[in-house]
């Protein structure tokens, strides 16, 4: 039980620091392709670039400040992992985002006196912003802000679509740059894009992490093959009967769900087996 634990703590902080790293580099992605452009990101983020654009104040420092009631509500309302987590992310972020103010990044900044390809920022940021999006929660982490407003609707309103939520908050935000940035469409746009990017980059992942290949093998040895499944693959199988409705005769039927990785494992060892009918379909685990 010992040894169980200590794994399981050096998992639990193994995951702290992987949420820690998505922090910086969130960070930077803000600080090098955001920031130069002055477009609003997406969510409360949005909200605190478009202040220290007027105020001159580190975002760093507002985020922190925006977060620490929500966290505070996120540790009565909502699940002790998700606060612990959302608070490392939280603090990292803030931290590391008042400490690039001070370190010269502008030989990294994706930004054009001409203006040209001011609309590539936000598609680039959008899509690195995605990506450790779903990382992010993939770990059972947020990263603050608008996720941690959605997740408490979500349990006081759970018929509610949290992505409803969350676009009917960042079209505001955009609504609400339009004003900040001198009245011009551009950085409304930019955000708009931003969001869009992120929603469709994060979504994605997320939903090739989820599919799995479910395989009904149809077969007269169908011990045999969920022992192959089991030795030769160390996967699980379920076996059922199956009766043929036109021949009449009786069958096994081995079900199994595979990632994606491993669906060709499984064809492989189906070659032992010539007389069997497989039928194979895509599922969400």
């Amino acid at each position: 039980m010992g040894k169980i634990r200590d794994l399981g703590k050096k998992y639990y902080i193994g995951q702290l620091c992987a949420l820690s790293l998505i922090a910086v580099v969130m960070a930077l992605n803000y600080a090098i392709f955001v920031f130069p452009n002055r477009f609003a990101p997406a969510g409360l983020d949005g909200l605190c670039t478009m202040v220290q654009d007027v105020l001159d104040v580190s975002m760093g420092y507002l985020s922190l400040l925006v977060n620490i009631p929500l966290l505070i509500l996120a540790y009565i309302f909502l699940k002790r992992e998700f606060f612990v987590k959302t608070t490392v992310f939280v603090i990292v972020f803030s931290v590391v985002t008042v400490l690039l103010r001070y370190v010269d990044l502008s030989a990294f900044y994706f930004y054009t006196e001409s203006g040209t390809s001011t609309v590539l920022a936000p598609l680039v940021a959008g899509v690195i912003r995605g990506v450790l999006y779903a990382f992010t929660l993939k770990l059972h982490a947020s990263s603050g802000g608008i996720d941690i407003v959605a997740a408490l609707i979500k349990r006081k309103k759970p018929y509610l679509r949290m992505m409803n939520i969350i676009f009917g908050i960042n079209f505001a935000v955009a609504m609400i740059s339009y004003f900040v940035y001198g009245m011009k469409l551009e950085p409304v746009i930019c955000s708009i894009l931003y969001f869009f990017v992120t929603s469709f980059t994060s979504n994605h992942l997320r939903d090739a992490w989820r599919e799995a290949v479910r395989f009904e093998i149809i077969t007269a040895d169908g011990e045999g093959l969920r022992q192959g499944i089991a030795d030769r693959l160390h996967l699980p199988a379920t076996i059922v009967d199956a009766h043929g409705a036109y021949s009449g005769t009786d069958r096994k039927m081995v079900i199994c769900v595979v990632s994606k990785k491993a669906a060709p494992n499984v064809e492989t060892l189906l070659r032992d087996y010539p007389d069997t009918v497989v039928f194979r379909s895509v599922v969400d685990r």
